[in-house]
């Protein structure tokens, strides 16, 4: 068999100028900048903007951008969400819902398979995500010092978002908790300047969970710590740790807030029937399902529930979400989505795994040829990438039990980065094959 030159085995070229154009939208959708400056919002600046890259995204777009396995399962998740709209309840709403929320989240999905076609331009994506999340934690910071954005809710003050994105407290923790993976597995390979940056997000990130009073979030950071601690090789290590951060950080925590995580357990509010609230939501939502195994439509929950019980609030529950708006079939369309993404996650950072351990029996670590260690540096970048997004959808999951986010833009921040990773690691494994083969190490 011959043998396939380097030149040949290489990313897919994207303009770095083209991914920077991506990366500030990233930026301007998390920060909300029509929002934020009414007179770019009356522009529909943020319409045009992904315009534009719409259609710089169609003539960039490879036939192995539409090979990957995970195409069909969220093109079948969005015929099953197409295929309801006409059959809903509330047909306005639904079509409302899914222009306004999963297209246009979908695209984020599409730009980043599109865009993040090699490491280096995933540093980008994660440098531009990362200091949206900055940027709020640091409004979050700030809100909280000054009072400007906090106010009493349910018996205790609880922080709130700067944008209508993450107005609600339970969104706000939300955010700060997806942070938390890609710093925990970013952190061992970032430079010191990165690292300080990363422990200022942490401090931010802390801040948000707890001030925002949200049950759901303090739920979430358990689930996150035992998922840690399960996957972690030095288990001791990190339980000394975990329980010398519990004996200081609980006397500095205020009352108001231990209350509140207490009452998880309890179930007594200081004010309010939060607890009782949900669980009659929970109730009806099931009783609907059972009626209408089917699915009642796209965000219709709210509408079918007025009309049986007199009731309107919605599930605040993901998976209940999932089935009285979609039906059984769109309950097992997700699920199978779901385990698709963490099945090729787990598959891409074991094949990371694999090549880093094969490099270093074969040359050593640390490596003499430039050309190794920036590729050691990309395969740890793949791993890191690929355990975070790993564990965010497992939280995403976890607060799913408590939360409605089937029309939020996480699946699909999920989804696109899922398969850019598959991409650039199917090629990091043709070159790491080269260099094994290769007599110049």
């Amino acid at each position: 068999m011959a043998r396939v030159s380097e030149e040949t085995i290489d990313y897919t070229h994207i303009s770095d100028l083209v991914v920077i154009l991506f990366c500030g939208y990233v930026i301007s959708w998390y920060l909300q900048i029509g929002e934020r400056i009414s007179f770019l919002g009356a522009l529909r600046f943020e319409f045009f903007y992904a315009m534009i890259l719409a259609g710089i995204a169609i003539f960039s777009m490879g036939s192995s951008t539409l090979s990957n396995p995970l195409n069909k399962y969220a093109l079948l998740l969005l015929l099953c969400m197409v295929i309801q709209i006409p059959f809903s309840y509330d047909v306005n709403l639904s079509w409302a819902v899914f222009v306004n929320r999963v297209l246009k989240f979908s695209i984020m999905a599409l730009f980043i398979v599109v865009f993040i076609r090699c490491p280096r331009h995933l540093v980008f994506f994660f440098f531009a995500f990362f200091l949206a999340c900055l940027k709020m934690g640091q409004e979050g910071f700030l809100g909280k010092i000054t009072g400007s954005m906090m106010w009493e809710n349910q018996g205790v003050m609880r922080l709130h978002g700067s944008t209508s994105l993450y107005s609600h407290p339970n969104s706000f923790a939300g955010m700060a908790l997806g942070t938390l993976p890609f710093i925990y597995y970013f952190f061992p390979i970032a430079p010191r300047w990165i690292k300080a940056a990363f422990m200022i997000m942490l401090g931010f990130a802390l801040n948000i969970i707890l001030f925002t009073g949200s049950r759901t979030g303090y739920v979430a950071v358990i689930v996150f710590a035992i998922l840690i601690f399960l996957r972690s090789k030095a288990k001791t290590k990190i339980l000394l740790y975990s329980i010398l951060i519990i004996i200081i950080s609980i006397p500095m925590i205020p009352n108001n807030y231990l209350e509140r995580f207490q009452s998880i357990f309890t179930m007594q509010e200081k004010e309010g029937r939060s607890a009782e609230t949900r669980i009659q939501i929970l109730e009806d939502a099931t009783k609907i399902f059972i009626t209408h195994p089917l699915g009642v439509g796209v965000a219709a929950f709210p509408e079918v529930r007025r009309m049986t019980f007199g009731r309107s609030q919605d599930t605040h529950n993901l998976y209940l979400e999932v089935a009285t708006n979609l039906g059984i079939q769109g309950f097992i369309i997700f699920m199978v989505f779901i385990y698709s993404m963490l099945k090729m996650l787990k598959r891409t950072t074991q094949e990371s795994e694999e090549q880093l351990s094969k490099i270093e029996d074969t040359v050593g670590i640390p490596a003499r040829s430039e050309k190794i260690i920036t590729h050691v540096s990309d395969l740890r970048l793949i791993n890191a990438a690929g355990s975070a997004l790993f564990m965010f959808i497992i939280i995403r999951l976890a607060l799913g039990m408590f939360g409605m986010d089937l029309y939020e833009i996480y699946w699909w921040f999920a989804l696109g980065l899922t398969i850019a990773l598959y991409n650039i690691n199917s090629v990091a494994m043709k070159k790491t094959e080269r260099y094994l083969q290769s007599n110049e190490l």
